[in-house]
């Protein structure tokens, strides 16, 4: 079996791309700057905007993970586009929990239909927020200042590990019994940003603190920093869904699928302690 795994070197894709060689998977890593080959690994050349590396990407593959185009976001149909174009029975889309309660401008939804409408034994991810956003996004700031400061309020979200992610996700192309579903996964708790940073203080030996922005606050940060409108409402919508309790979701979805508990923020700020130091 061969699975093409879109964003090979993203959040999700590296572990993905982990996760399926310890199936003993065939493993065809695709992005726009591919690394070396190693044991069971296939770098290819891949960029959604590029449809002339779309066929080289495809050949012969037998399953799909996507990480759709966010860096094209006046190209609706390209996913659709994609689907059509492969000849792969099993296809996997990371979308987003909560996409359902999203402002327009956030594209996982119009994703979600062309992959219901592909013909193909689809399934899809809605996972939280990932917990490697406090070692990568996030993690200047924190390291650098000491402080991380969203609009989020006091909310509760059920942050999530990406390696979680990603071996759902190599469950639902390597295994039957996932057509047609769409899997919520999220971490073993949900906790505050406050909670949060403590949680990763306490394991960098140091404090760390976080400020409740107002969301006029954050907009203005995001368009001194140079963001354009569009991800500017990405951004806030995301962050009006914490505040409104949609991210506040649990679900045992990770032990139901791999047969272990979700891993921990507790745990991913031990192994990830030097980051903030």
């Amino acid at each position: 079996m061969t699975v093409l795994v879109l964003g090979a070197t993203g959040k999700t894709g590296r572990p993905m791309v982990e996760a399926l060689v310890t199936r003993g998977i065939h493993v065809r890593a695709a992005s726009r700057n591919p690394g070396p080959a190693t044991a069971g690994v296939e770098p290819v050349r891949f960029d959604w905007a590029d449809r002339s590396t779309w066929a080289p990407a495809l050949q012969g593959i037998d399953g799909l993970y996507v990480v759709g185009p966010y860096a094209e976001p006046d190209e609706p149909g390209l996913v659709g586009d994609l689907l059509a174009a492969a000849q792969a029975r099993k296809v996997v889309l990371l979308s987003v929990l909560g996409v359902d309660r999203l402002p327009d401008a956030i594209p996982m939804a119009a994703w979600e239909a062309d992959v219901r409408a592909s013909g193909k034994e689809w399934s899809i991810l809605r996972p939280n927020w990932f917990q490697q956003n406090f070692g990568e996004a996030f993690a200047a700031s924190l390291r650098e200042n000491g402080e991380l400061a969203l609009p989020a309020a006091d909310a509760l979200v059920g942050f999530v590990d990406t390696r979680d992610v990603a071996e759902v996700a190599a469950a639902a192309l390597t295994e039957e019994g996932h057509a047609g579903e769409v899997h919520a996964i999220t971490g073993p708790e949900a906790l505050t940003h406050r909670q949060v940073t403590q949680i990763l203080g306490e394991a960098a030996g140091r404090e760390l603190g976080y400020t409740a922005l107002t969301s006029h606050q954050f907009a203005g940060d995001l368009r001194k920093a140079g963001r354009d409108e569009r991800s500017i409402t990405w951004q806030l919508g995301l962050f009006q869904l914490i505040r409104d309790g949609g991210y506040a979701v649990v679900t045992d979805t990770v032990e139901q699928i791999t047969g272990r508990p979700a891993r921990s923020l507790k745990s991913y700020a031990r192994e990830n302690a030097t980051t903030w130091k």
